[in-house]
Order: structure tokens, then C-alpha cells, then sequence
């Protein structure tokens, strides 16, 4: 990959475009709050994925409860503390159903879904159902233009959207990873439509597209016929996707008001992270707001190898020092060292600016959007030595009947106990119990997420809603 001097690009320059700037006034005046423990379910949910792990002792607070302190990793949501429930020592014990794949597979594809691989083959290794998000779009986004959008920072690029080949996260179902928006200026055209046309000419080409979709779900029927079960199941599915991006030509996205990219400069989609991140946020945020989905994600892609060049003057250098590290992966493998909580902070950084858009942009109702959403923050390791024991996660907005203001220690032990451990400690929480907390937090009656032998505790986290 190419590596470039660091620019004196700061996150504060960078929010003169967009709305970002306007929010400030408003942000300055907001009060933090704890959410009632009898509040309602939220109605909508933004996952936001960083990838390899965190430094723990920068990240996990010292003393767990309501007067839990800061670290600093997790400084830039101090005008969020209040509305901030933060979990650790959570365990994906799905590994232990899998016989095959490395610590990324095993991280990446269990994660969300709490399902081991779908088949125990090395030359297979995918998912094993769909993930947490999907299950929430069936139920959250059934009325919307789109059950669900999905937004990546970085990344290979193919016309605007990140598909991976590997070292995907989010799932519709086993073998079937989400393609990500990772062009601001694709995905606000692929969302919002092109703004530059007049109403009669934006139906016309909606009529048009809507007749070249009913043709193909026309030839899905007739090549349905002479297929097996196995095969027609795999057609209907495609079937159903295309159906439902019919349904979101032809009903349009009405009087909704995109945001206004214009002052975004010219810059690569594929590294310049830095300027890609709080451009995606404003299309998401903007997206919830018109009630075009409600359910996102975000997720950073470029999580092997990455030069970070924005972060390099605060650092006193580069992020990777390529005397000793080839890659941002090799550096993470080392943990800890010097910039890596600069980088994890980076991300927090990402997630408080989302945050404050939340909070400063009405929704359908003409509340603040973070008042009704929920926003679920984490990685697939604990730390950057692809430990998947003790994950740490970080549940902002609404958290229905979930009181925030504190941080949650999950079931024995602790950070030391993990370090101590090398990682291998279990602290009787799973990711299984989050999953299922979270779908409570939003309104589900759900006992058990994913695959749930005997041997992985039913219900929530202990603790979570009281």
C-alpha cells in the first residue's frame, strides 16, 4: 500500500462541512442523562464495529458501578457518560463448537451470529446463520424503503461499496455477508436518489428500474421449476432481496431531505479513513432520521494494515514502525504499544461524533434520535492478541429498561484476571446473554440468541436491566 505524510487534518476542521458544525451549539447545551430503568424499547439500532481488540487497561475502567471513571481510550464520550451502559468480560465461547479456522475466522464470524461456522470444513468457513442485525431488520424495518443499510470505512472499493471476501462480520445467513456503502457520494445516491432530477423524470426512472426488477423476479419463477428444493431455497432468497429493492424503487424516499456533502474535498475512499468516517456518519444519521431504515451498521474495514496518518503528530511519529512491523495487524499482535490506544481512541472518537449527530437530529417523531435509538459498540477481541474472552462492549441512547450511567462487570474476574490468563480466562458471560439482552432492549421477548446447548446460560446478562 502506498503510505503518505501525515496532513494537518484535525477531526474539529473536518466537522466545518456537514452538519457537524452546526450540531456544536446545540451539543454544548446538552445535559448528560441517565435513561429511565423503565424506559421504553428502543425503536431503532446502529452497531458500529471497530476491528482488533482494544489496550485493555486504557479501555476497561478501574472500579465498575456509577462512579466508574473514564480511561482514555473512552474519553470522547464524557458528553455521553450518562447515557453510556458499558459491559466487560463477555465471553464467545462459540469457538468451542468449531474444529477448524484461525483466531480471525473464529472471532469474525461467531461473533454476532453465536453460532460456530455453518460447517466445520476448512475450505467453508462462513457463518452459521444470520446475524443479530438481520434478525433486528425482519423486525425493526419491515415498513422501511430499506430493511437495513451498512456503511464501511475503507476498504477495496468496486463502485462505491466494500464487499469482503474475508473478514466479514455481518450476516443475511450462512455463507451470505452484507456489502457496505464505503462512498459517501455513492451511498447518498443510492439512498436518497439523484437530487438533480425533477419529480416527473425521478418516477420515470424509478418506473423503469421497477420493470427491469419485475423481469428478473419473472425468470426466477420460471428457472424455479426445474430445480431441487436445496436450489429453488437459495432462489427464493434472492428472490425475496430483489423483491424487496423493487419495493424501494418504485415507493421512492418522498420529501426526505439528504445532507448536504458539498463541501467534502476531493480524497481516497479506500484510505483517507479520517474523512470517509464523519461523511458516512452524516448519510446514516440522515437516513434514520427519514425513517428510511432503522437499523445500520458501521464497520471499519481497513483493519490489517493501515498507516493512520492523521494520528502520526500526536504519536511523535508513525502509528506502525515499519522498522519493526510490517503491518497495523503485526503491531496489534504485540499489544501493547506505542499509538495503539491513539488508534482505538480514534475509533471512539468516530462513535461519540455519531453520537452527537443522534443527539442533535430529530427523527420521525421530532425527538432526538438518540432518545429512540440504540447504538451497540464493540470489537471481536478484547485485546489486539485476538483474545475472545473478556469483549468488552458499549451500549449507548436507548437502552429500553437497561439503566445507563455505569459499567457492568460481567459475571468472576476481571481485566487482571484476563491479563493473568493470557486470555484464556472465562468469566461465565457470553456473547449469547448479550445478543439476548439487546434484542430485550429492544422490545423482543427473546430467552436464547444463536446456538444455545445446554452449557451457555438463557436469558440476559445478569445485571443488564437492573
Amino acid at each position: 500500500m502506498s503510505r503518505r505524510p501525515p496532513r494537518a487534518l484535525s477531526r474539529r476542521r473536518l466537522l466545518q462541512w456537514g452538519s457537524g458544525l452546526a450540531a456544536a451549539p446545540a451539543l454544548a447545551a446538552l445535559a448528560p442523562r441517565a435513561a429511565r430503568a423503565d424506559g421504553p424499547p428502543a425503536r431503532r439500532v446502529v452497531f458500529f464495529h471497530w476491528p482488533q481488540g482494544v489496550v485493555l487497561p486504557d479501555f476497561v475502567p478501574a472500579a465498575a458501578g456509577p462512579d466508574f471513571a473514564l480511561p482514555p481510550i473512552l474519553a470522547p464520550l464524557a458528553p455521553h457518560r450518562g447515557r453510556l451502559l458499558g459491559l466487560s468480560g463477555i465471553d464467545n465461547v462459540q469457538l468451542d463448537w468449531n474444529t477448524v479456522g484461525n483466531a480471525h475466522q473464529n472471532g469474525n464470524y461467531t461473533l454476532y451470529s453465536a453460532r460456530p461456522f455453518a460447517a466445520q470444513d476448512a475450505a467453508r468457513i462462513t457463518a452459521g446463520g444470520p446475524t443479530v442485525d438481520q434478525l433486528l431488520a425482519t423486525r425493526l424495518s419491515a415498513d422501511t424503503p430499506f430493511p437495513r443499510l451498512d456503511f464501511a470505512v475503507g476498504g477495496a472499493s468496486a463502485a462505491g461499496v466494500y464487499q469482503p471476501t474475508e473478514g466479514a462480520f455481518f450476516f443475511y445467513g450462512p455463507g451470505d455477508p452484507v456489502a457496505y456503502f464505503n462512498d459517501p457520494s455513492v451511498a447518498l445516491l443510492r439512498i436518497f436518489g439523484d437530487q438533480t432530477l425533477s419529480p416527473a423524470d425521478a418516477w420515470a426512472q424509478r418506473a423503469r428500474r421497477s420493470a427491469v426488477l419485475d423481469g428478473v423476479l419473472r425468470g426466477f419463477d420460471l428457472a424455479a421449476r426445474g430445480l431441487d428444493a436445496a436450489d429453488r431455497a437459495r432462489l427464493q432468497a434472492h428472490a425475496e432481496k430483489v423483491s424487496a429493492l423493487e419495493r424501494r424503487i418504485s415507493g421512492g424516499v418522498g420529501a426526505c431531505t439528504p445532507p448536504d456533502l458539498g463541501g467534502l474535498p476531493p480524497f481516497d475512499v479506500e484510505q483517507d479513513d479520517d474523512l470517509s468516517a464523519f461523511a458516512l456518519n452524516d448519510v446514516l444519521v440522515s437516513a434514520l432520521s427519514c425513517d428510511l431504515t432503522r437499523v445500520a451498521t458501521l464497520h471499519f474495514a481497513n483493519g490489517h494494515d493501515h498507516d493512520f496518518p492523521w494520528l502520526w503528530a500526536e504519536n511523535g511519529g508513525p502509528i506502525v514502525d515499519r522498522t519493526r512491523f510490517d503491518t497495523w495487524h503485526a503491531v496489534v499482535h504485540a499489544d501493547p504499544q506505542p499509538g495503539m490506544s491513539l488508534v482505538y481512541r480514534w475509533y471512539i472518537e468516530v462513535l461519540a461524533d455519531l453520537l452527537d449527530r443522534l443527539a442533535t437530529t430529530d427523527g420521525p417523531d421530532g425527538l432526538p434520535l438518540l432518545d429512540s435509538t440504540l447504538v451497540v459498540a464493540l470489537s471481536e477481541f478484547s485485546s489486539g492478541r485476538h483474545w475472545t474472552n473478556g469483549l468488552n462492549a458499549l451500549l449507548l441512547g436507548a437502552t429500553g429498561a437497561a439503566p445507563t450511567g455505569r459499567w457492568l462487570a460481567c459475571g468472576d474476574g476481571g481485566v487482571d484476571a484476563l491479563l493473568a490468563a493470557g486470555g484464556y480466562h472465562r468469566s461465565g458471560a457470553t456473547t449469547n446473554q448479550l445478543w439476548v439482552s439487546v434484542l430485550q432492549a429492544l422490545g423482543g421477548d427473546d430467552a436464547t440468541f444463536g446456538h444455545s446447548p445446554a452449557e451457555i446460560p438463557e436469558g440476559p446478562l445478569p445485571g443488564f436491566f437492573s
